[in-house]
């Protein structure tokens, strides 16, 4: 049970705990309170909200805890990295745990029992899926309702960390962070305009794009030539490599 569940249940029944002695009791209105957030919370922030809560808290205090304890020759580079991050990181996270609880959404169909749901989904979500489009009480509806749209935003939550861990943190975020942390300090330690550090930003980013795809038609140009060498030899023999060698 959760926690705030269970501080909404204990205490909704006008039920107080013993308290030590000395020590007064608490308010009646403080745990119903604390329950009734905790419940709101619960039916009303999901994931994406959490990383933006998370995020936007980071942002506030992190940077300012960095520019007090942090070195002194290395607070402004620490505030400008931990700001960076957590903008970048905040950005990509809320925006990739939405974008899979809407495809979960979409994909499980919440109640619309479809050849989808039937051969690509487990057998516990059509079975649900079947129930809630057979169902005739209202009742029974939301509750088999609530179960879907439960087994959706897990499975959601599921992809979304399963593509975070293996792909966007390497491929996204880290890229991100640091031209965010170059356009930041373009303006403060170089004392740039916004503008300006943003066309910096950008122009480096491209140059970066460009070598990559660079190296990689190499990779490809010399994949390319051994597999040509390999079947040149499969069809004419070793002579061909030895021909090969010389007119290189």
């Amino acid at each position: 049970m959760k926690i705030s569940s269970s501080f909404y249940n204990r205490y909704n029944n006008e039920v107080q705990p013993q308290s030590f002695k000395g020590i007064p009791k608490n308010p009646k209105f403080m745990p119903n309170l604390i329950g009734k957030m905790g419940k709101l919370a619960g039916e009303y922030v999901s994931m994406p909200e959490q990383k933006l809560f998370l995020a936007t808290t980071a942002l506030m205090f992190v940077p300012l805890i960095d520019l007090k304890f942090a070195d002194e020759d290395k607070k402004t580079d620490a505030a400008i990295k931990s700001a960076s991050k957590a903008m970048m990181g905040g950005l990509t996270g809320v925006t990739i745990r939405a974008a899979f609880l809407k495809f979960m959404d979409k994909f499980v169909g919440l109640g619309k029992h479809n050849i989808i749901n039937t051969y690509l989904l487990p057998p516990k979500a059509s079975e649900l899926n079947a129930k809630l489009s057979a169902a005739k009480n209202e009742a029974e509806k939301l509750m088999l309702a609530k179960k879907v749209k439960q087994y959706s935003q897990t499975m959601g939550t599921l992809f979304a960390i399963l593509f975070m861990t293996f792909f966007s943190n390497s491929k996204v975020d880290v890229p991100l962070t640091s031209d965010m942390q170059d356009l930041i300090s373009g303006v403060v330690k170089e004392n740039k305009t916004w503008l300006k550090s943003l066309a910096d930003v950008s122009k480096s980013r491209k140059t970066k794009i460009s070598n990559w795809f660079e190296k990689k038609k190499i990779f490809f140009s010399n994949v390319k030539e051994k597999i040509v060498r390999i079947v040149n030899v499969l069809k004419e023999g070793p002579s061909s490599n030895k021909n090969w060698e010389s007119n290189k």
